[in-house]
């Protein structure tokens, strides 16, 4: 790759991007010319020092744009541009109007695109569309597509447990999604909901806004207080015992127990096993759903962003007995998710992509959390305490402080770092220390280090 002499720098953005704005550029202004084809992925990214996924992405982005096309067994090949106003790849990366440009953002639910295995995900999905040239179904089926459902199944029976049958499967595009469906076949006038306080807010202001009546439960080391929920006079708990989401509390066996007895009087828990797949430190611990007996457990489950970042994919498993409650009420459920989306990953789990893709993430991502705990003991120590060691790809940060919540958001991006808050998690009664929102998931190992010396100078000094 003589020819082209692209200079890639870690502050001037994702490394896909400007690999992608060179070409542009060099297309735009004549030096590549109809015809010619690009490097080949693998000598690009030889040549680079980067990923060969890295490479990809920015062909591909290349190639939603018009600028080039992928010929097979040839390369991506430059196409002929007209002089109409060509589209940018990507919006703008935002630039901060203050004197305070950001340097590193931890924002939660970040990936980096350049993880996920494009090459063979587009090899699958291209399949399917070739298959499908004749005759297509955009509609498909409302619940989703049968072949995803019966993956979906296999996929929580081998690593949650469950067992239930295709029929009570739901596919939606996130939790809170499937969260107004649940609102709807739900009796209203019958229904008290117990939620975690603090816990997921998306989930809380959807029952609130359907006009439920919502009762915030404290927590204690192990989840929901029992003697609360039990005075609550509610008949619905709402828990996620997988990571709660602010405390990051792993729901231990005899709570979890403790639910399904107290289920026993009670109408339904709604089960959010939310990030299931990020659990470091020990085995999983068997779902809610797959210790209850009563057949009243409805189950949430989402494929992470940070695992799956090509579209929105969640999944709810009904609880038997509210199946034709949900065919009676929703009988024209306008199903979000894509049929070719659908297809595509039913066909990377059958192939073994996902499970590879997944065992490989994890052990980028612990690397990644092993490293943030460092940095946090090395330049936090007593001053902050870390909420969410054994699971996730965020945590919580309860700093020892007289300042507010948003005096540290503010001191931090005085100093060039992006937090986030945690106040808007509590239904009432925040916590007396103030608590910030780190991600991780998409910064490189430098930049979480640096960031976290960054932010204990900007707290502390």
């Amino acid at each position: 790759m003589t020819d082209h002499a692209i200079h890639l720098q870690s502050e001037n953005g994702p490394l896909f991007y400007q690999i992608y704005d060179y070409f542009k550029t060099e297309i735009d202004e004549g030096h590549l010319a109809p015809g010619v084809l690009l490097p080949s992925i693998r000598k690009c990214a030889e040549s680079l020092g980067v990923s060969k996924n890295t490479v990809e992405v920015a062909y591909q982005l290349l190639q939603s744009e018009g600028y080039v096309d992928n010929i097979p067994r040839k390369g991506y090949k430059v196409l002929e541009r007209t002089l109409t106003a060509a589209p940018s790849a990507l919006p703008e990366i935002a630039q901060e109007d203050s004197a305070h440009p950001i340097v590193y953002d931890f924002r939660y639910g970040n990936c980096k695109l350049s993880d996920f295995p494009f090459a063979n995900w587009n090899r699958l999905r291209n399949e399917l569309i070739h298959g499908c040239m004749d005759e297509y179904s955009v509609v498909g089926n409302s619940q989703g597509e049968a072949v995803l459902r019966q993956e979906i199944l296999h996929l929580l029976h081998s690593s949650r447990g469950i067992a239930a049958t295709p029929e009570q499967i739901v596919i939606g595009a996130t939790p809170q999604q499937l969260v107004t469906l649940i609102c709807q076949i739900l009796n209203r006038d019958t229904s008290i909901i117990a939620v975690e306080n603090p816990g997921y807010d998306g989930s809380r202001n959807t029952f609130i806004n359907y006009g439920f009546t919502v009762k915030g439960i404290p927590l204690t080391d192990n989840g929901m207080e029992m003697e609360a929920l039990r005075s609550s006079s509610a008949n619905i708990a709402y828990v996620s015992p997988s990571q709660q989401f602010i405390h990051k509390m792993v729901m231990p066996l005899s709570k979890r127990r403790e639910l399904v007895q107290w289920l026993q009087k009670a109408s339904y828990l709604i089960e959010d096993d939310y990030e299931w797949e990020f659990k470091y430190d020990e085995h999983p611990i068997p779902s809610i759903h797959s210790l209850d007996s009563t057949g009243k457990v409805l189950y949430l489950g989402s494929i992470s962003k940070a695992l799956l970042p090509v579209f929105n994919l969640g999944y709810m498993v009904l609880p038997p007995s509210l199946v034709p409650v949900f065919k009676e009420r929703m009988p024209e459920y306008d199903q979000p998710v894509s049929v070719i989306d659908q297809l595509t990953f039913s066909h990377f789990l059958q192939t073994g992509y996902w499970f590879r893709h997944v065992q490989r993430m994890r052990k980028s991502y612990a690397r990644k959390r092993e490293l943030f705990f460092q940095a946090v003991t090395e330049y936090m120590g007593d001053h902050a305490i870390m909420r969410g060691k054994d699971s996730g790809l965020h945590l919580f940060l309860t700093v020892r402080t007289e300042r507010s919540e948003e005096e540290l958001i503010d001191a931090a991006l005085r100093a060039g770092i992006r937090v986030y808050e945690t106040s808007r998690y509590w239904f009432r009664d925040p916590a007396s220390y103030p608590t910030v929102l780190l991600g991780y998931g998409a910064m490189e190992e430098k930049q979480i280090k640096d960031g976290i010396q960054r932010l204990a100078k900007a707290w502390f000094s």
